[in-house]
């Protein structure tokens, strides 16, 4: 293995302590553990000292050079935020969520445009704390919600946050058409905001959603849902909503780390509520918070969460799903013969020892082949370990039964194998197949591996990455790591 495994992972800056300056906040402890339990470094910010204009000595207990950094804290005003990312580039860091994407997923207008045919029609008009817009002005900005007559219920919040537990008084307005209680609800929306009021005034078409489904929260780090949730303000409700529509959007949006806060609504859509920066998005009791931090980790170290190409798309199993999949588990994938191949659970298996033993390092371990268009996982492909001090890593990969014979292993081999051979560490990838097993020397043979030799009753299939695309090989290369399982 090669590198500093913690010099290749991200930074977790978390709020601090306001009484102990140097200790993480109570509220974000458990956070910071599973971070570092994720392989991840910690540090604390100062929040107060941020929020009171003085970014540098909220970073002051923040490692020098310490390079790529994810938030994870109390929420942040979008210039606060601007600021702790100046006052962090000048020590050295560089948070992973930029200024403008934080205030693109914090704020409505900036997420509003991806969402659109997902979310209630929307409108606002900018304000500031203290001083609400005419009445005159928020008739014209609810014309639009329907035709004249017509009851339009409406919600009224800011461009971050709501009063949703003033309902009737602060949140609520049951036709938009009665510009006296519009005007009454905004004004004491705008009086309780205080000088709290982000942005101004947004007007939301009223949706009625199944309060007995609740809502999920769903975390989607660069484009991939990684953990799904309850709404913190209803920790015992569990909904699984359809992602199938708000993935797109998502990606669309382009915010590494998000939020989206999903309603079913009364005539069954899953409908998006609410989207947030994931940085500043408060974290459910009551559920494993794992998956979500690995994924931080692995993407943070600049490594992908899917590969895809063409029909293929290969998702990373990180270790805490792996464990999942090592015991027979479908683990939230749609495996095409109903749950995962034994092969499959054992590579999962061996991938969840490594991290146990501090050996697994992010971006090389082990990957669920999927049907790109479908979703439904077909069996998996992985490297048997990180690259080796020569720049050698071996791959393996297995398919469900009912998946054979289709080029799926070929499009799976020739798109992991790209990938390691562009990767700077490596110089050879090799994989390691039975003499007798012709259709999988077929697929690496198709997949761009060329036969090197034999090794311990095995033959050995590699890539030169250090070579030219075309050159043809010399000789005999030495024949690749050993073929553990």
């Amino acid at each position: 293995m090669t590198g500093d495994l913690a010099a290749d992972r991200p930074l977790f800056l978390l709020s601090g302590d306001p009484l102990r300056p140097r200790r993480t906040d109570p509220h974000f402890a458990a956070e910071a553990a599973a971070a570092q339990a994720a392989g991840a470094r910690t540090a604390v910010l100062g929040h107060e000292a941020l929020l009171a204009g003085d970014a540098t000595a909220a970073v002051a207990h923040v490692p020098r050079d310490a390079g790529p950094v994810w938030y994870r804290g109390w929420m942040l005003p979008a210039d606060r935020y601007a600021a702790l990312a100046a006052a962090l580039s000048d020590r050295g860091c560089r948070l992973l969520t930029s200024p403008a994407a934080y205030r693109t997923a914090h704020e409505l207008p900036g997420w509003y445009g991806a969402f659109r045919a997902l979310t209630p029609h929307s409108a606002w008009l900018p304000c500031p704390p203290g001083r609400p817009p005419t009445a005159a002005a928020l008739a014209r900005l609810a014309e639009p919600f329907g035709p004249p007559g017509a009851r339009r219920p409406l919600v009224v919040k800011d461009w971050v946050k709501s009063r949703k537990h003033e309902w009737d008084e602060a949140s609520y307005v049951p036709d938009a058409s009665d510009t006296r209680r519009l005007a009454a609800v905004v004004g004491r929306f705008v009086a309780l905001q205080e000088e709290f009021l982000t942005g101004g005034v947004v007007l939301r078409a009223f949706e009625d959603f199944d309060r007995a489904v609740g809502e999920a929260r769903v975390w989607w780090v660069d484009g991939e849902p990684v953990l799904t949730g309850p709404h913190p303000d209803a920790p015992g409700l569990r909904p699984t909503p359809d992602l199938t529509h708000i993935a797109p959007a998502v990606r669309e949006l382009g915010a590494r780390f998000v939020t989206t806060d999903l309603a079913l609504r009364s005539d069954g859509v899953w409908r998006v509520v609410e989207v947030g920066d994931g940085q500043v998005s408060g974290l459910p009791a009551g559920v494993d918070h794992r998956p979500l931090f690995e994924a931080l980790v692995t993407a943070g170290a600049g490594y992908p969460l899917t590969l895809t190409a063409g029909r293929v798309a290969l998702r990373a199993l990180l270790p805490a799903v792996a464990a999942r999949v090592a015991d027979g588990e479908a683990a939230g994938f749609d495996w095409i013969d109903g749950g995962p191949p034994e092969t499959t659970s054992g590579g999962a298996g061996i991938a969840v020892h490594a991290a146990a033993a501090g050996r697994y390092r992010p971006g090389w371990g082990v990957f669920v082949l999927t049907d790109a268009a479908a979703g439904t996982a077909l069996g998996s492909i992985g490297f048997h370990g990180p690259p080796d001090d020569t720049g050698f890593v071996e791959i393996g990969y297995d398919l469900s039964p009912s998946a054979r014979g289709a080029g799926w292993a070929t499009d799976a081999a020739r798109l992991l194998s790209g990938w390691a051979a562009a990767h700077p560490e490596v110089r050879t990838v090799c994989a390691l197949t039975e003499p007798e097993n012709l259709p999988s020397q077929r697929v690496l043979t198709r997949a761009g591996f060329r036969f090197v030799g034999d090794r311990e009753g095995l033959r050995a299939y590699e890539i030169d990455a250090s070579a030219p695309p075309g050159t043809p090989p010399v000789g005999v290369n030495a024949p690749c790591g050993s073929p553990s399982a």
